[in-house]
């Protein structure tokens, strides 16, 4: 079998089997705000310095400007997903198991950290310019956070491919 063919399998396998287990997480806390979401969604607001709450005919926690709701953080807004790729890109490339334990950590350390701010610009932008939240929600966001996830990537390939010549020489 061909490396790339073994790679694409890899990757497969990988984002299958961490996002069959988030699904079941989240099976399993069916009426509940899975506690990942939660925590994402409580850590933006209380930055931005707002109250939020959630609503039983809604799913989410709604962030509140002036005490009415302006958007909803739900499970799909908490990063996980990006993250996700991320981390079935780098064990289908594969790599030294010590970069592993500092690469896989601080990726999601960073992801993460680039989420909230993200969510945080979303809600500036829905404060103070409404009309363009629809863009910067659909399109410019989640492009700026998956090409940041891709160069994570190419910077696990540059690491492993020193790693590689090194081996070589």
């Amino acid at each position: 079998m061909s490396n790339s063919v073994k790679f694409v399998l890899y990757f497969l396998v990988s984002f299958l089997v961490l996002n069959l287990g988030y699904q079941v997480l989240l099976f399993a806390k069916a009426n509940e705000i899975d506690p990942f979401t939660k925590y994402i969604a409580i850590v933006t607001a209380n930055l931005y310095n707002l109250n939020f709450e959630t609503n039983p005919l809604k799913p989410g926690i709604q962030i509140l400007f002036h005490e009415a709701p302006i958007i909803n953080i739900m499970e799909g807004c908490n990063g996980l997903a990006v993250w996700f790729t991320l981390l079935a890109f780098v064990i289908a490339f594969g790599g030294k198991k010590s970069h592993y334990f500092w690469f896989v950590p601080m990726s999601f350390l960073f992801l993460e950290t680039g989420n909230i701010l993200r969510l945080l610009a979303l809600i500036f932008i829905r404060i103070h310019h409404a009309a363009s939240f629809d863009f910067f929600h659909t399109y410019a966001f989640p492009a700026i956070l998956y090409a940041f996830a891709f160069g994570l990537m190419l910077f696990w390939t540059k690491l492993q491919s020193g790693i590689s010549k090194q081996n070589a020489k």
